[in-house]
This record gives C-alpha cells, sequence and structure tokens, in this order.
C-alpha cells in the first residue's frame, strides 16, 4: 500500500506511471536504476510512494524512460490522455505486427531445414494466420510468450541437426499453444489468453 507521502501529494498516478512505463520496457527496477542512476532501493520507495519525489529526480526517471514532463492545463487533460492512448495503442500494433512476421520468418526458415518435422510445419502455419491478427494481440500479455517463442526458434536453427529432437516437446507444446491462441482470436476475439507458457527448456 502506498504510504503517506504518495496520498498527501496526490502521487498515486505519478508513482504508477513510472512503474508502468518501467514495465513497458521490460526493465527491472535493478535496470532503471542503472540508467537512471539512483539506486534499485530508491525506484522501489519512489513506485510505492514512500519518498516525495525531486524534481530532478522526476527529470531524470522520464529522461531515462523516453517521457517527457509537460504541465498540462486541466481543460485539455482527457484530450491529451485520449491521444496518447491512443498513440500506445498504434505503438502496441505494431510492435505485434513487427513480432510476428519475425516469428512467422524464423518459422519459414525453420521449415525450410526441416520440412519433416509437423511441429515446425504447424507453428509456421498459426503464424500465418495470427499475422492478421495483430491488433487483437496489442496490450495482452503474450508478448513475453511469443518473444520466448523466437529465442526457441532461433535455437532451433543454430541447433546441430542431430540435437533438434531433444527439444521436441518445447516445439510441440509452441505448436499446441499457437493453435489454441489463434482459434481463440479468430473465433471470439476478446477470448483470453490461452493457459500456458513457453518454456525455453522441456
Amino acid at each position: 500500500m502506498q504510504n503517506k507521502i504518495s496520498r498527501r501529494y496526490g502521487l498515486e498516478s505519478l508513482t504508477e506511471a513510472i512503474r508502468q512505463a518501467r514495465l513497458a520496457k521490460g526493465w527491472s527496477q535493478r535496470d532503471l536504476s542503472a540508467r537512471a542512476h539512483l539506486t534499485q532501493a530508491q525506484i522501489s520507495r519512489i513506485e510505492n510512494g514512500e519518498v516525495d519525489l525531486q524534481v530532478s529526480t522526476l527529470i531524470e526517471l522520464a529522461r531515462s524512460l523516453d517521457l517527457d514532463l509537460q504541465l498540462v492545463p486541466r481543460s485539455a487533460l482527457v484530450a491529451v490522455e485520449a491521444a496518447v492512448r491512443s498513440a500506445e495503442e498504434r505503438s502496441d500494433e505494431r510492435s505485434a505486427r513487427n513480432l510476428l512476421a519475425t516469428l512467422r520468418i524464423l518459422a519459414e526458415r525453420a521449415r525450410q531445414i526441416a520440412p519433416e518435422r509437423e511441429d515446425i510445419e504447424s507453428i509456421a502455419s498459426s503464424l500465418h494466420d495470427l499475422e492478421p491478427l495483430a491488433p487483437a494481440l496489442r496490450g495482452t500479455f503474450l508478448t513475453a510468450d511469443l518473444e520466448r517463442l523466437r529465442t526457441n526458434l532461433e535455437g532451433f536453427l543454430n541447433y546441430p541437426p542431430a540435437e533438434r529432437p531433444s527439444h521436441a516437446k518445447t516445439y510441440r507444446d509452441a505448436a499446441a499453444w499457437l493453435k489454441q491462441l489463434r482459434n481463440a482470436l479468430m473465433h471470439a476475439p476478446h477470448a483470453e489468453r490461452p493457459a500456458y507458457s513457453l518454456d525455453d527448456e522441456d
């Protein structure tokens, strides 16, 4: 629970925005502390609303997170927030499209070097079907699983052929998960994320 300092000065939304911006970049508190030249403990106290933020610290955090501090008239706040949300949605959609395109290319390469693998064939086919559905992936928490799939596909391409069978379960599970995800998005666009997480190891 945020403490009295945060509540007293109405900083809850500000400290939460800092935390969300950090998470959106996939950074740990330690990652942000290195970039903002603050200790991890300071980042933790700031995000928990336990310190009275100095303007210089806020500016440094904003700079590190690729944010800009602006004073906005209250009368324009709703319009500014709507514009920010729209920009974030477009950015999320672009990121999802780029990630799916990269995955599809990797899967196609994997299919070319191992045309006998039904799991790789299924992964490539599902990714082909998912690419037009990229807008449905924005703002979801599927990105980490898809990034893990990219790592796995890159691994497949780099494994010596003799080693690939030892990792077969990873790709069978990925193929089943992608098929489930594709079906969920095609038939129920607002369906919840399938309960599955891709692992790097068997």
